[in-house]
């Protein structure tokens, strides 16, 4: 996908869903490919397997193209609406598994490489905030992944967890705030908390 500020993005991926619904395929290829970087990056973030993630991200797609009618761009943006089925097929691909909890794998925080927060703070402060965010509860986790791990604004982040903007935006702000108490309160930056 281009890198387009979000108001001209979200209008170019509705104008390919519309393109799409009236048998444009070569639309939907392009709105294959606007989409698939970042319903894979969701997918790939919360599944640790990378096979099960592909077979994700293609159901995913699958199931963008089985629901491609009721997609109405005046609703909200196409890609929460594929985020939000992203998140549902994650679901479905936990539910059933021993010892593994539906929710929690939407919430799920990535522990595993180099990636941008261990670039910024370095590895012991990142392991802080992974334990930090482990300690809220899984929708709280999951609205903070999405708002920052994801990049959603506040209105695609509601959307993806059917709740209204200013609960999204409440509860994020409440989040932040009692994270950064906890941060505060915790060991001098650098040092590991002992959670003991």
């Amino acid at each position: 996908m281009p890198r387009l500020p979000w108001p001209l993005r979200d209008a170019w991926l509705s104008r390919l869903a519309v393109r799409s619904q009236r048998g444009d395929r070569e639309a939907f290829r392009d709105l294959y490919r606007a989409l698939y970087d970042p319903v894979s990056r969701y997918v790939h973030r919360r599944v640790p397997s990378k096979a099960d993630a592909e077979d994700i991200v293609g159901q995913v797609f699958f199931r963008l193209l089985e629901s491609l009618e009721r997609i109405d761009p005046r609703r909200g943006s196409v890609l929460s609406y594929t985020l939000f089925m992203a998140r549902n097929a994650l679901v479905d691909h936990v539910r059933g598994r021993a010892g593994q909890v539906p929710e929690e794998a939407a919430a799920a925080v990535p522990d595993t490489g180099t990636g941008p927060l261990e670039r910024l703070m370095g590895e012991e402060d990142a392991e802080r905030v992974r334990r930090e965010l482990a300690r809220l509860p899984a929708e709280t986790r999951e609205l903070l992944m999405l708002r920052f791990g994801d990049g959603l604004r506040f209105a695609e982040v509601a959307q993806v967890m059917g709740l209204s903007e200013a609960a999204v935006r409440q509860r994020t702000s409440r989040a932040v705030r009692e994270l950064r108490a906890r941060w505060d309160a915790g060991p001098a930056r650098g040092e590991l908390a002992n959670d003991g």
